[in-house]
Formats: structure tokens, sequence, C-alpha cells
């Protein structure tokens, strides 16, 4: 693969696949970036909800202003992420995106599901105005990367968290008490919807001519992947999550060729036991949560949690500052983590980390 703005993008490819394979060469991934030595910074760089306005040119021209004057170091690919905000999947089906009156950079769908018998059967609008300027969107990024950078698959929030924003999260927690074989239903049909949604991306954005695909979350793998996820699994018991969302994310994991969970929050740690089952799942990233708790905890004091990952045969995906990373990487299996590392703002910080790693894997 050769990129613009990547001119080392084969020798980070042999090192991922190895990753996605679980072996390890010298050392994990890592991603990590900074401004290039000498290089000013642009005024604003690329943010959620850039193209939702319809000017795709002007989003494409922040981005590759921000990507000239990035170095993007070992693992880590320029990519741009086209994104309406993360209840897009639900706006796909009918939602309409509410932007935030103060963050441009902030959306949300307004719940539309009065009564789920009158919304039954869920189906993919193809004259819905949101998924066709996405496809227009991802044409017009496909062609302007071509070269030069990865364009990533959407962020869905497919599955239940895609109901939710449909529903009203608190409406839906009293459906599945209430209704619950509507909700069998709804979630059947929502589950059918995600390889479609995610083939047309794919193929809009050619990203079968690239061979890789990658996420929000900067991991780069061959063929078509993702990362997966219900932060609505926070609200509901192991057995409701299993019974309505394993079976999404079983379909999710075994339609991609590599995947990881975002598992987000203290109170989605009791789904722990059934991600590790799904087979088809390669890694998590655990996400303590908000606030000055999650802050004062680093992610080395999750290091049990990690290991009990690393011992189902799952990867980690781990982030945090350089320091706080090399307590962590003492206590796993380097064979199975990838690395985002934060804080370092020069070039040699981040060559010295990765000197570092090598010789401590």
């Amino acid at each position: 693969m050769e990129l613009l703005y990547k001119p080392d993008a084969d020798e980070a490819l042999q090192r991922l696949a190895a990753f996605w394979h679980g072996d390890l060469l010298d050392r994990p991934p890592v991603i990590a970036a900074c401004t290039k030595q000498g290089a000013t910074p642009p005024p604003r760089g690329h943010a959620q909800l850039d193209g939702l306005d319809g000017d795709f040119a002007r989003a494409v021209e922040i981005f590759e202003a921000q990507a000239e004057a990035t170095y993007y170091a070992a693992e880590c690919f320029p990519t741009f992420v086209p994104s309406f905000g993360p209840d897009q999947f639900a706006a796909f089906l009918g939602g309409e995106i509410v932007v935030s009156p103060d963050s441009r950079h902030t959306s949300w769908v307004l719940p539309f599901v009065d009564d789920w018998t009158q919304a039954l059967p869920l189906r993919l609008d193809e004259n819905n105005r949101y998924w066709r300027q996405m496809l227009d969107f991802c044409t017009y990024l496909g062609k302007a990367a071509e070269g030069k950078y990865l364009v990533s698959t959407l962020d869905t929030h497919s599955n239940l968290d895609a109901l939710g924003a449909m529903r009203g999260y608190q409406r839906l927690c009293l459906d599945m008490a209430d209704q619950p074989e509507v909700i069998d239903q709804a979630v059947a049909q929502i589950k059918a919807l995600y390889a479609p949604v995610y083939d047309a991306i794919y193929e809009a954005a050619q990203m079968g001519k690239v061979g890789w695909t990658t996420s929000w979350l900067g991991a780069v793998g061959p063929g078509k992947g993702g990362c997966v996820q219900c932060d609505f699994a926070a609200l509901m018991p192991p057995r409701m999550f299993d019974r309505w969302v394993m079976p999404c994310l079983e379909a999710e994991t075994a339609f991609l060729d590599h995947s990881i969970y975002h598992l987000d929050g203290p109170d989605a740690l009791p789904h722990v036991p059934s991600l590790l089952s799904l087979p088809h799942l390669h890694g998590i990233q655990w996400v303590p949560g908000t606030g000055q708790e999650a802050e004062g905890r680093p992610m080395y004091t999750w290091v049990e949690l990690l290991q009990q990952i690393q011992a189902a045969g799952k990867s980690v995906y781990a982030y945090g500052p350089a320091e706080a990373l090399q307590t962590l990487h003492r206590q796993l299996k380097p064979n199975l983590v990838i690395y985002n590392v934060s804080g370092l703002q020069t070039e040699k910080e981040i060559e010295d980390f990765l000197t570092w790693l090598a010789r401590n894997s």
C-alpha cells in the first residue's frame, strides 16, 4: 500500500497482520501521532459531523490540511472518519438528526417510534436523505483518499443502540420488560440490516480496492473490519444482554474479518463473560468510564480485567500515556495487545517509546 501521508505503510501493515493472527514481530502495534517537526497545525482539524452540511470538498480540505502537518507513527494511519453522529444508523431508518446548539460537532436523533407494531418491519429506505448523503459522501471520500489516506468504516451504533435511539432509551427499557416478544422481532430485523449497511459503505468508499479497513479506533486490518459495540448494554442485566445483544454481536463479528468490541464503563462489566465467548471477536477495548473516578484509575489498574480478556485468547486495545502503558506492558502478553499512546509531543518521543517497547516485548 502506498499512501502520501503514510510512506511506511507496508511496514506497518506487516506488524498489524501479525497482530490479527495473534502473532508478534518485534513489538505490539502502536497508534501514535504528533505534529511534524517544523510544521504548523491548521486552526481546526477533522471533526465529527464534517460533511453533514453537504460541503464534502470543505471537509476533505480540512482533513488534508491536518494530515499534511501530522506525523503518523508506527501503525497509525491517516484516516478520514465519515460521521453524522452516533445515532446515524437510526437516522438511516427514519430519524431526524439534531445538531447541538452548543457544539457543531455533537448530534443525536429524536426518538420517533411511538408504537413498535406500527414501526415494524424495520427497513432501510434507499431514498432516506441521510442514507443517500452518506453514500454520496463516502463515494466522494473514496476518490479523494486514493493513494493518500484511508476512509474509515462507520461508527454505526447498530443493534440495541439503534433501537434505543429510535424509541428512546427509557421507553425501550420498559418495552423489554413489558413486550419482549415485540423486541425479539425488532432485534431480528435490526440485526439483518448491519451487513447491507456495511457493504454499501464499503463499496461506496472503494474499501475493497484498498484491501484493508479501519474504524474510529484506528486499528487497521485486512478485509472487512470494524468496531462493534452496544453502549445501551450498561442499562441491562446479563439475561437481557444475552437474549438481545449477543445474537446481534454474533452476526456482526461473524460477518467481519476482524473486530474489536468497545466496552464502555463499569456498568458493562457483567457482560464480559458473554463477550469472551464470541468465537469471531478478536479483541476488546476497555473504557473505564468518564469523570474524575475514571481519570484517577490508569489503564494498568485494570490489569486483572485485561489479563482475563487475554486468557480467553482475545486481544486488548489499551490506551493512555506512555508511562502508564509501559507499566501495563510488563503484565500483558505482547502478542495480544495493541496500544494507542497519548501525550507524546515529538517524533523522537514516539520513537523512544517504540524502542523501549521492542526491547521489552
